[in-house]
């Protein structure tokens, strides 16, 4: 059996916080470069406490320990991708996410194999875009619960 050996975590480590709305809120993902490569993951649903917070947790705290061993970041792309939850959001279609894990591995697939110049010219460009405010924010998600609850009925009837 192959030994793994641990990274160790750097005093000092940069990164960016992707943020990606799910059926449970909003759910900011911090990834962290080290050496060139990705180092670590944490996910912050925007509701505190809870099952689901709990459970980002403890995947990203998976994910990271994972990649501090050598897992290749491929994997956990591959593993999470298209997981379901009970409030997925799919549309915009272009933008469907079907849980925090599928939130997380689409996160990962697009920005997890940047390199340092890639990540410090994504915070450039970025940084400079429109930001929603709290009310936008809340009448997309509004108007997406909506949506999901007029097809669910649909679906029922």
């Amino acid at each position: 059996m192959k030994t793994l050996t641990k990274a160790p975590r750097p005093g000092v480590i940069g990164g960016v916080t992707a943020k990606v709305i799910t059926g449970c809120g909003p759910l900011y993902i911090q990834m962290n470069w080290c050496s060139d490569k990705l180092f670590e993951v944490f996910a912050t649903l925007g509701k505190t406490g809870g099952c689901a917070t709990s459970q980002s947790e403890a995947l990203t705290r998976s994910v990271t320990m994972g990649l501090r061993h050598g897992v290749p970041l491929a994997e956990y792309i591959r593993q999470l991708d298209g997981i379901r939850c009970p409030n997925p959001k799919p549309f915009p279609k272009e933008d469907a996410v079907f849980s925090c894990a599928d939130a997380l591995s689409k996160t990962l697939a697009k920005y997890g194999t940047l390199s340092i110049e890639g990540v410090i010219k994504l915070i450039q460009t970025t940084n400079a875009t429109e930001v929603l405010t709290e009310e936008q924010e809340e009448a997309q998600a509004k108007a997406v619960t909506e949506q999901l609850a007029k097809e669910r009925e649909a679906l029922e009837s």
